[in-house]
């Protein structure tokens, strides 16, 4: 049966799905093979579509991803906030869980040294405030890029799409780093083994981060230009951060300060 208007909106219907809502013209009566075949099953593979697309785009391309769904090729694309959220939140629970396996690792081999449990409350204390860092992330490189790349005429919160693109790849990265560390309560990692996929983890997002604004910008520049646009780029964000972790240590701390060991986004 042809439906002339629609059911959600009552707007007349000319196509397959209303020019004013959006829903489709066709809207089947719910049974319960239609709404688990149909409604539920594929809103499911329908967000882990986009959810896989979007991470494999900030992986590989952020820059151009990030100028693509400014230009509005939006439909294939998860939200790239909620999709942060989302891999941040696995971040740190692997991480909090692998520190709490190796506790209880050590515990029962007795190895757990005295000073252990002032170590894990300020492991705690610090990868909790790693949480404002990893966000401020963002709005650094936004304004930073916004500053320094202004030929495409993009504004703040276009800018700061792209930087959202580049942050997802890296906590992708450093969620692998995390996921192979696993490794380490089964097969002990010696401290050259540890140090250098900690010094791969960081190297690669570096490179990210580089790779993500090249992407984006290098056709607007020539390699003189884009190089030392890149090398300002680092220098600022380096410095924010660098000031961010100050700030950070010195509140955790309460400004005592002291000797810490710095792991990326915790």
């Amino acid at each position: 049966m042809t439906i002339q208007n629609c059911l959600n909106c009552e707007k007349e219907v000319t196509d397959n799905f209303c020019g004013g809502c959006g829903q489709k013209a066709d809207t089947h009566r719910i049974s319960l093979k239609s709404f688990l075949f149909h409604d539920v099953l594929h809103g499911i593979f329908h967000v882990e579509k986009g959810m896989f697309f979007t991470a494999k785009q900030s992986l590989t391309r952020p820059g151009q991803a990030g100028l693509d769904y400014i230009s509005g090729k939006r439909k294939r694309y998860y939200n790239v906030f909620y999709l942060i959220l989302i891999t941040a939140g696995l971040m740190f629970f692997l991480y909090h869980f692998y520190e709490e396996l190796a506790d209880n690792q050590q515990r029962a081999l007795g190895t757990l040294a005295p000073e252990a449990a002032d170590k894990v409350k300020t492991i705690t204390i610090f990868t909790q405030k790693s949480k404002i860092t990893i966000f401020l992330f963002v709005p650094f490189a936004a304004i930073n890029s916004y500053i320094l790349f202004r030929r495409r005429k993009l504004n703040l919160t276009e800018h700061s799409i792209i930087a959202g693109m580049v942050l997802l790849g890296i906590l992708l990265l450093s969620t692998l780093g995390n996921i192979i560390f696993y490794l380490d309560l089964a097969f002990p990692f010696s401290d050259t083994v540890a140090n250098s996929i900690s010094l791969t983890i960081i190297a690669l997002s570096l490179l990210h981060v580089g790779h993500g604004y090249y992407n984006a910008f290098a056709g607007d520049y020539s390699k003189w230009g884009i190089a030392y646009r890149l090398f300002l780029f680092f220098v600022l964000i380096f410095t924010q951060i660098l000031i961010s972790l100050f700030i950070k240590i010195g509140i955790a701390t309460n400004w005592k300060f002291g000797v810490f060991a710095l792991s990326l986004f915790g």
